[in-house]
Formats: structure tokens, sequence, C-alpha cells
């Protein structure tokens, strides 16, 4: 019980006195279930509170009691969705897997599900937080690198683009790893593991899939951002994402309960083609594979205006281009590999 009051007083310091808007608890599965459901209902209802699931207890009593533990299905704060992670762009545990965004189309089944939480231990779609990548694995432009898995000698933009289009017209919560963004690379760090001689002894590096215990990796090059680098295209990608995402036409993102129907899919035979209308208001066209792809559907009724290109997200003046703007009805288009297009309708 004084380590629970003194859990919630550190907590309610860095609320009052710090003004902090809420908190992400790293290792929250070694924290028993019954207390932080005591912090939660201590705190400010609009306080954010979400943490890992998935980590087993240190405690060897506890790993002998399952039912002391909890995960997902009785999470008692918002949890990290590693399974919308998995299904975007791939396992942190295996590098060579690039997700539905890098061109696997295995993973389009997943992906729709992730889309729209659908998953069993999400009643509501705010009960889990999707995302791609996280400090502790494999950085985004390292996954989709060109060469060697190091994101300082070249991306595959086009697969980064998709990810981050798939993340950001998911419904319910999203987190996004600083530096994504525009590109950051943990290149620096060694491939694989290794082990350094010191004066005191060997030190672990865990290497560039993990480098909590390096500096220079880590650090933000904001000299990148040059006007024209591929790091402030990208930049400008995810400015223009987020923009539609906080826009009138965005919230059908924006909802707890999502409608059974609130997705209409379009999946044309090819499994790297992948459309949906959201809410009636979002049309998004994806191409993950390396060719064009046609796409065959129906189109809700009134004018759709693109406000998304290959290269380019504008929510407020939109894209030009041939299908700049579109009227419900039957549609035939044929999308280029290695696009995510958007629509909204006026």
């Amino acid at each position: 019980p004084m380590v629970r009051r003194w859990i919630l007083d550190q907590m309610l310091h860095w609320v009052e006195v710090m003004g902090v808007d809420g908190f992400r608890i790293d290792l929250a599965g070694q924290i028993d279930e019954e207390t932080l459901r005591y912090v939660r209902a201590s705190l400010p209802e609009d306080l954010i509170i979400y943490g890992e699931p998935w980590i087993a207890p240190s405690d060897p009593d506890v790993r002998a009691n399952p039912a002391w533990s909890w995960y997902k299905s009785d999470a008692p704060i918002t949890f990290f969705q590693d399974d919308a992670r998995n299904a975007f762009k791939g396992s942190p545990f295996d590098v060579e897997e690039r997700g539905w965004a890098g061109g696997d189309g295995g993973s389009r089944d997943a992906t729709m599900v992730a889309l729209r939480n659908g998953y069993a231990e999400e009643a509501r779609s705010t009960r889990g937080i999707s995302y791609l990548d996280i400090h502790d694995n494999w950085a985004l432009a390292d996954r989709y690198a060109l060469h060697d898995h190091n994101g300082l000698e070249g991306v595959d933009e086009a697969a980064v683009r998709i990810a981050a289009g798939l993340l950001l017209t998911s419904v319910g919560p999203v987190v996004i790893h600083g530096g994504t963004e525009m590109l950051r690379s943990k290149g620096l760090a060694p491939l694989e593991h290794v082990a350094r001689a010191t004066a005191s002894g060997p030190i672990q590096f865990k290497g560039r899939d993990d480098t909590y215990n390096v500096r220079v990796p880590n650090r933000f090059q904001w000299s990148g951002l040059a006007p024209g680098s591929p790091q402030a295209s990208m930049r400008d990608w995810w400015r223009g994402l987020l923009a539609l995402r906080v826009s009138e036409a965005g919230k059908v993102f924006r909802v707890d309960q999502v409608p059974t129907d609130h997705y209409r899919w379009i999946t044309p035979e090819t499994e790297t083609l992948l459309g949906y209308v959201v809410g009636g208001q979002v049309l998004v066209l994806a191409n993950s594979g390396g060719s064009p792809g046609r796409f065959r559907f129906e189109l809700p009724q009134g004018s759709w205006r693109q406000v998304s290109d290959a290269h380019e997200v504008d929510p407020v003046n939109g894209v030009e281009g041939p299908s700049a703007t579109l009227s419900g009805g039957p549609q035939d288009m044929t999308v280029p590999g290695g696009s995510f297009l958007v629509w909204v309708r006026n």
C-alpha cells in the first residue's frame, strides 16, 4: 500500500506541479492490475495513460499464477497494440518483415483489422494505441533502408509514406516515434549485437535494433531538414496527414466505437492493392507493390476532392492531377506502385 501511495504521489506531482498531460508507463506489465486501476481512478479523467502490456512479470510468484497478471484483454490502461504495428510494417523482432506498407500482400487482411481496430480486446477503439516504431526497436527508416538496414544510405520513401498513411487513417489513438517523420536513422549504431571492452569490464551493445545504451545514433539530425531534402519532404508528408486527421473530414478516424460498416473495403485480386471508404467521407486507394494497380469500385454519391498524391498531402488546398475531383458512382482507376492516395467528400 505504501508503494502504491508513493507511485500516485509522484504522478500527482508531475501533473499538478509540472503540468504534464499524461504518462507512458514503461514495463507496465510488471505492475499489478490493481495498482494501475487505483492510479487511473485517482488521477484526472482527461489525463493520458498508456503503456506496455507485453512484459512478463519479474516476480516468480506472479509468473506461477497467471491470474495475478494481466494482458490486453484485461488491461487496466490503454496499451500498445503491437498487432497493428506488425500488420502495417512487420514485427520488430525480424527486420526482414516489411508489413503491408513494404509490399507484403499477405498482410492485407491483418492490415484491414488494424485500420478499424477490429481486435477482440478492443470493444472500443481507445482500448489500444496503434504505432509503427518506438524507441526500443528498429527505426522505420532503417526497416525500409535501401542498403544494409541503414537509413543514412537511402530509404524506400514510398514504403514509409504508405506506413504513415495507414497509421493516420486508422481509428483510435496513435503514437509517433520522435524523428520518424523526418527519416531519423540509427545507422551509426552497429548492425549486430557487440561487446566492447572498458576499464570496468565489457559493455553489451544490442545493435541497431535497440540503441538504449548508446548516444550518438539516437541524436536528431536537424541539419538534414534542408529545403527540398528527402527528410523535409517526409516531414511535410506527415504534417499533411496529421492536418487531415484533425480536420473536419478526419472526424471519421477520431471515433471511440466503430460501426461495422465504418470501413467499406475495396480489395482487388492483387493483395498489394487496398482501398477503403471511411465513414462515407474519406476515400483511400493504396498500392504497396511496385507496379501500377487497377481499382474498380462504387464511390458514394457526392463530389470528392483529392488531397493526397504520391508525394504530397494538402487537406486545405487539395492536389492537382487527372483525378483531382471525383463524382460518386462507378470508378475504374489505375494507381501507381508505391502510392497512397486520399480523397475527401465535399
